[in-house]
């Protein structure tokens, strides 16, 4: 820190960083000389960056970083420096050339110093310099790029690679009539490619999905020249697969305006699809809603061709999960599986019958729609399907196949899908599959990595406020299973935050905390607004809890009969062995601890079968206290330790 007691700017900051040109051969040539040199080199950097706003903030030999709160101002500095140290006789030790290099960026600052990236990327740009050089990063040029700063221009010198950080740079050099206008080649480890090289590269990868390195290669070569319609679409897709949501929007918004110029109706209307999904699932209603309306206007005169087959596609979900229509919904999604057909598009055909089943499956019809779901996962996990289709038909089968707990068909689908989601491990939709593969995770016991993905799908799912919730509930949901109530009151109320109803744990975490009448409060409220069985199945189970807690048995064995139902329904085995587990605590409430414990034995062998731990560790720990009711302590023991073994090897916090 150079001065303890100056105000440094805060927030965006550009950073002037300067060095003296072969300084170490000087002071070794012309020690006195260069003392003397020195000390007029720091007076004019010092003087010109103060009066020209900055601040100095570390000076190291012969090098000086100060700060500005305006670029302008910093490039001011930097000429100001330049003409005066030119200016000067320097004797024994001329020529005596200063580089300097800006950027701009957001740094974190503390006790009046800089850290972070953008001090690393001054820097480093800085080494490529050579003595008498201005040079700008490009964010710190597109900042002023259209001021008029007395007699400055900027040439660009294109990208190049900068030791040590990933991200190559595209360097401008300021241009002034006072200043030395022609250098050598900047001292970059490895100028990068030009465009057409980049360009070659990128399509090779986004063939090949590799979508980030496609990313990086086409992103650098549209710095540098511009896109076509189909390099951009290729842009705007691995923008999308890498999780950068934003750019994605904006670079597909780029391509529908140019595919319209270019009187390319189909792709424009599949472009316009495409955003409506983006902004549908931000919970921007308008936005998608008018991005549909532009793909319908260009799809009214081609029916039958793939931009009308996701046109009906999107009409499908939007019937079903927007406007509550499920039997438009479903003839929709057979209209749009005949066109898949027609067309031998299998991607359109199994999105249609992935769309189809789970809408049987909301509305009670669990075979059929299931059977349609796997169906469409056949072809998924075969390879017939495009990419952002397999994307899409994963997601929603393990959507579906949670919604009835059939967490085996769903772990056995993810097995076969492994291949797929391992080539996509840093795509937007395994960020939203990542969420219920996480489920899948903790409920098998594997409670570090459910919670790393979790945490890794919120960084991922920037704009997808109602998925965020979901992610930021199910940490909530582990934390509770392991004893740490307030970090999980935490997550349960920034899920509700982000409009995701955290239930039912909080009411799980309301009843541990000896609070059932207010975890029945809750639940009932759910109750009332989910009417269809498969949304209330979700309630009941902790409901039958809070109405025994409250010794209410006339309130828990209807809603016992009605969860049992929905687990007949659904041939689910979790939701049989939940079944089984509160039949047994009603039965202990009505004195018939015998039934109680078949039924709690029935539960643990589901539990196990299904490799969910911690369910069978709790159906164990109630085994035991009714084998110890009834007297057998030998059995009691060999249960509790069993549980307690588990849980210690969970990890809960056991109080």
């Amino acid at each position: 820190m150079d001065n303890p007691t100056t105000t440094i700017p805060s927030g965006t900051v550009t950073f002037l960083f300067t060095d003296v040109e072969g300084s170490t051969r000087r002071w070794e040539a012309h020690r006195e000389a260069m003392t003397e040199a020195m000390a007029r080199h720091d007076s004019i950097v010092r003087t010109s960056i103060e009066s020209n706003g900055g601040t100095v903030f570390t000076t190291a030999g012969d090098e000086f970083c100060s700060a500005f709160s305006s670029p302008q101002n910093a490039i001011r500095a930097a000429i100001d420096v330049q003409i005066k140290l030119a200016a000067e006789d320097w004797g024994d030790v001329a020529p005596f050339l200063v580089r300097m290099a800006l950027h701009t960026g957001n740094a974190d600052e503390r006790d009046g110093d800089y850290f972070g990236p953008p001090l690393n990327r001054c820097a480093r740009l800085l080494s490529i310099g050579h003595g008498g050089q201005i040079l700008l990063s490009a964010v710190t040029a597109q900042l002023v790029v259209g001021d008029r700063l007395a007699g400055v221009s900027l040439i660009d010198l294109g990208g190049h690679a900068l030791k040590d950080l990933d991200q190559p740079e595209h360097v401008f050099q300021v241009i002034h009539p006072e200043l030395k206008p022609g250098f050598p080649t900047l001292r970059s480890s490895s100028p990068v490619r030009d465009a057409a090289d980049l360009l070659a590269e990128g399509r090779q990868a986004y063939s090949s999905q590799k979508w980030e390195a496609a990313y990086q290669a086409l992103s650098a070569a549209g710095e540098s020249i511009e896109l076509d319609s189909e390099d951009l679409q290729r842009l705007g897709e691995t923008a999308y697969w890498t999780g950068r949501t934003d750019e994605a929007v904006t670079v597909k918004e780029r391509t529908y305006g140019n595919l319209v110029r270019e009187g390319k109706t189909q792709a424009a209307a599949l472009t316009a699809l495409d955003l409506a999904f983006l902004y549908k699932y931000r919970l921007a209603t308008a936005v998608s809603k008018a991005w549909a309306v532009r793909a319908a206007t260009l799809v009214r005169d081609a029916p039958g061709t793939e931009a009308h087959g996701y046109l009906l596609r999107w009409q499908s979900v939007n019937a079903y999960e927007s406007e509550g229509e499920p039997d438009r919904a479903l003839s929709l999604a057979d209209q749009t599986i005949a066109v898949g057909i027609e067309l031998g598009n299998r991607s359109i055909e199994a999105l249609g019958l992935m769309d189809k089943g789970r809408f049987l499956v909301a509305m009670g019809r669990v075979d059929e729609g299931m059977a349609l779901v796997d169906e469409s996962m056949v072809a998924a996990v075969s390879g017939e399907l495009d990419p952002d289709a397999t994307g899409r038909n994963y997601c929603n089968m393990l959507s579906v196949c949670d919604q009835v707990a059939d967490y085996q068909r769903a772990a056995e689908w993810s097995d076969a899908a492994e291949a797929w989601c391992s080539q996509h491990s840093d795509s937007a939709y395994p960020g939203i599959c990542r969420v219920f593969r996480a489920e899948l995770k903790w409920l098998r016991g594997d409670w570090e990595a459910a919670t790393t993905d979790l945490n890794r799908a919120v960084d991922e799912l920037t704009g997808y406020t109602p998925i965020i919730g979901a992610a930021l509930y199910q940490i909530g949901e582990v934390e509770l299973r392991a004893g740490k109530l307030d970090e999980a009151e935490a997550h349960f109320r920034l899920a509700h935050e982000h409009g995701f109803a955290p239930l039912p744990g909080l009411a799980q975490l309301r009843l541990v905390e000896g609070n059932a009448a207010a975890a029945e409060r809750l639940l009932l409220d759910a109750l009332e607004d989910h009417p269809q069985p498969l949304d209330r199945a979700k309630y009941l189970p902790s409901l039958i809890d809070t109405a025994l807690a409250l010794g209410n048995l006339e309130q828990a064995r209807p809603f016992l009969a009605e969860f049992e139902k929905t687990s007949e329904l659904c041939h689910s085995d979790a939701m049989s062995a939940t079944a089984a587990d509160r039949r047994a605590a009603i039965a202990v409430a009505e004195g018939r601890p015998l039934d109680a414990i078949r039924d709690l034995q029935s539960a643990i062998k589901k539990w196990m079968g299904l490799q969910m731990p911690y369910e069978a560790a709790q159906s164990r720990l109630h085994l035991g206290d009714i084998h110890r009711a009834v007297g057998n302590e030998a059995a009691a023991l060999m249960e509790i330790e069993s549980a307690a073994a588990t849980l210690e090897r969970l990890g809960v916090i056991r109080a």
